[in-house]
């Protein structure tokens, strides 16, 4: 599936709410819940300027940004937030915390980061491996190992046609 970004970002925002909105169902802090929904599911994108800067620098290039290039220059995909083991980890915290807040922060921090995984693997159309953090750092960030093998097809043929300034 190829969604314009704007689309691809509305998604993000609309399951990074619904996050928000089961867990404000369950405990009733809609403001805390919403908060932390929105920084799993949609701000855990800002790992994309980590790619871009290994790839580029502090050459800023919305273009380069916006189309993925940091990941053709480098031929590697880093994403550190976006991980299911992050999913599970903040899951365990839920239970082994008993503060209320904990609690809300955790539940929406992970339920927030599952939808936004689930909408990537999806959208993106990649294979559920690729969002483990743990098989990217097996498979040293490699593109080529973290695609679908259709997607690399796809990566091979487009790296051929940019050029870098």
């Amino acid at each position: 599936m190829n969604l314009s970004l704007p689309l691809h970002l509305s998604i993000h925002i609309f399951f990074s709410l619904l996050a928000g909105f089961i867990v404000w169902r369950i405990w009733k802090k809609p403001f805390v819940a919403a908060i932390f929904g929105v920084i799993g599911g949609f701000l855990v994108d800002f790992d994309h300027f980590i790619d871009y800067y290994l790839a580029f620098g502090l050459n800023w290039n919305f273009r380069y940004f916006r189309d993925g290039y940091q990941f053709l220059k480098s031929g590697k995909v880093y994403i550190v937030f976006h991980g299911w083991e992050y999913v599970i980890i903040l899951i365990l915290l839920v239970f082994l915390f008993k503060n209320k807040y904990a609690k809300i922060i955790f539940l929406s921090l992970a339920l927030g980061l599952f939808f936004h995984l689930v909408t990537d693997v999806i959208v993106d159309e990649m294979p559920v491996k690729s969002y483990s953090i743990i098989y990217r750092i097996n498979h040293d960030f490699n593109i080529r190992y973290i695609n679908s093998s259709v997607n690399y097809e796809k990566y091979l043929k487009r790296k051929l046609r940019v050029k870098f300034k």
